[in-house]
């Protein structure tokens, strides 16, 4: 299994591997952002720091109240400021929380999360899990072929 089909073998079995989890992970977050729609309520909270993440992404670290209860909590998305340039400057946003499935909190409707994540989530696990599968399929026939050219009794087994 070496050679350019061992590493053709490597690179689909790579791309599969990263897309299912990719997909697998963002389909489950939309499952979660889809429950907590049904429960959602929202909030004024405040931005008290914002930060850039690895890859350049920004993260934006809120706080609110709810029932005299305060939730710090972050997101990579600001969608709901309630000034002008309030992600960037500290400002008041909306923050949409829910308790189901467990808390959960972002900056932007539930709704619109987890249409977002299934954008993302479905179109890579539809083709990470196929990659996968007749990867992990053509290495299991390759070596089982490899088994049988390798063993010289199995000509005098059969019959």
């Amino acid at each position: 299994m070496g050679g350019p089909i061992g590493r053709v073998q490597a690179f689909c079995f790579l791309v599969g591997l990263f897309g299912t989890a990719i997909g697998g992970y963002q389909c489950i977050q939309a499952r979660i952002y889809t429950v907590a729609a049904q429960h959602e309520s929202s909030t004024v909270g405040h931005i008290f720091k914002v930060s850039s993440g690895k890859g350049g992404t920004t993260i934006y670290h809120y706080d609110f109240s709810v029932n005299g209860v305060k939730v710090d909590d972050y997101s990579e998305v600001c969608a709901t400021p309630l000034a002008p340039s309030a992600c960037i400057n500290h400002g008041p946003v909306l923050v949409y929380y829910s308790y189901h499935p467990f808390t959960n909190s972002c900056l932007e409707d539930f709704a619109v999360a987890s249409t977002h994540a299934y954008r993302i989530g479905k179109p890579a696990l539809a083709i990470g899990l196929p990659f996968l599968v007749l990867t992990c399929l053509d290495i299991a026939v390759l070596l089982r072929k490899d088994k049988r050219e390798d063993d010289p009794d199995a000509e005098d087994q059969v019959g």
